[in-house]
């Protein structure tokens, strides 16, 4: 839905400021340059599942990277937007599209701190699903709160749901800086059950026998990362509809992928990739979606190792082979590009099957070519330098090499400008 409207008249001036003109001019254009950074969202929202709506307020605090900054440009979706404030003076904003353009009253100096409020209401979007007794989050956090929505921009996080008479699960509270992509709650009449590991409380809500296989999956990635579950509190919600989203401390799957566990039990590739995810995409970020495989792929890949360790090598064999022949299609379609593919200009395009399939094929040849104890010392090396950290491609070879040692390294700087590179 486009957002052909006037300038919102949301303080006593006569006249449209100059910024907001320039920037209304360049609607249409490449996105502009964040001349700003996002410390912190403050976000309160109260869902209404009978109307199907979301009331919010979200503060967020920033600071110029330039000598003045006089607007800011967020992600808001669909978002419809009731007021901006900025110590509680109103300020001019207008849609554009996908976007909110604020014009600062007082434009903020290089190193200054400053806070903007803002109201709104959202609707059901491709970030939001509602249903008559659930809500939740699906991939686009700008589609349920405002924020800078590009994964190479991580603030803090402090959410609150106002949802008393429903079952929450939520990335409430983030101390540590975290790109809003991995922003994520769900509220519902959901059946809820705990239980714990020495380290980690694991939550379900839903119907589902996931317990004895999430901690084994747990105690696989822990064991072969070299690093624990990154947190002390995880939540599996399985939720109507088709949603598929993992984000920091939460993962969300469908509800008939439960019952299909129910009558399926070996069918873990799923749970165990979503879970894997929280090591490589919340543990260690990539840098942008340019290396998405090194989140997606790698989950796919230790996938099929827990299921070789839990079912045999057989079965390893047999998910690499269908990551291979869903590869061939996408190469005989016209689809392959390099695992690091910086030219894609929305998330969707640095997304889809390749980085998952590409990335689990590539890897199972990089095991073969490395042999299983480097390949293994290889990863948890890795892991263990960018803990915490955004990475790019290059990490994980030069990684790799160090593993391999002098006789492999000059072998893999081919094997990886083939694959990821090339």
């Amino acid at each position: 839905m486009g957002f052909a409207r006037r300038v919102v008249r949301a303080v006593s001036h006569t006249a449209v400021p100059a910024a907001l003109l320039f920037l209304v001019s360049r609607a249409g254009a490449a996105p502009l340059p964040r001349n700003y950074a996002v410390e912190s969202y403050d976000v309160s929202i109260a869902p209404d599942l009978a109307a199907k709506r979301l009331s919010g307020e979200d503060t967020i605090r920033f600071h110029s990277r330039i000598e003045r900054l006089d607007a800011l440009e967020f992600d808001a979706g669909d978002l419809t937007i009731a007021s901006v404030t900025d110590n509680q003076a109103p300020q001019w904003f207008e849609r554009k599209g996908s976007l909110l353009i604020v014009v600062l009253g007082n434009p903020v100096r290089a190193g200054e701190h400053r806070s903007v409020s803002i109201r709104y209401q959202a609707g059901p979007g491709k970030g939001l699903q509602f249903f008559p007794d659930q809500v939740y989050t699906s991939s686009v956090t700008s589609d349920w709160m405002v924020c800078n929505d590009r994964p190479d921009e991580p603030a803090t996080l402090r959410l609150r749901i106002h949802a008393p008479s429903l079952k929450v699960a939520a990335t409430e509270n983030l101390e540590s800086p975290t790109p809003p992509f991995l922003y994520a709650f769900a509220a519902g009449a959901f059946e809820e059950s705990t239980s714990e590991t020495s380290r980690v409380k694991l939550r379900v809500l839903g119907h589902a026998p996931v317990f004895e296989p999430a901690i084994a999956a747990m105690h696989f990635l822990a064991e072969r990362t070299g690093r624990p579950y990154p947190g002390g509190n995880y939540t599996l919600v399985f939720a109507h509809g088709t949603v598929k989203q993992t984000a920091a401390g939460i993962t969300l799957l469908p509800e008939s992928y439960a019952a299909d566990l129910s009558a399926h039990p070996e069918n873990l590739w799923l749970l165990a990739g979503e879970i894997a995810e929280q090591w490589y995409g919340v543990g260690i970020l990539c840098k942008d979606w340019s290396d998405l495989w090194l989140s997606e792929g790698l989950a796919a890949f230790l996938a099929d190792a827990f299921l070789e360790q839990r079912f045999g090598k057989p079965r390893y064999e047999q998910e690499v082979e269908i990551a291979r022949k869903i590869y061939e299609t996408l190469k005989a379609e016209g689809q392959d590009r390099p695992l690091s593919f910086s030219d894609w200009e929305t998330p969707q395009q640095a997304g889809g099957q390749v980085p998952v399939f590409k990335g689990a094929w590539f890897l199972a040849q990089l095991r073969r070519q490395m042999s299983d104890e480097a390949f293994w010392r290889g990863l948890r090396l890795y892991t263990s330098q960018f803990w915490g950290r955004s990475t790019v491609s290059v990490d994980f070879e030069k990684s790799m090499e160090t593993a391999a040692g002098k006789l492999g390294s000059k072998n893999l700087a081919k094997f990886f400008e083939h694959w990821v590179a090339g």
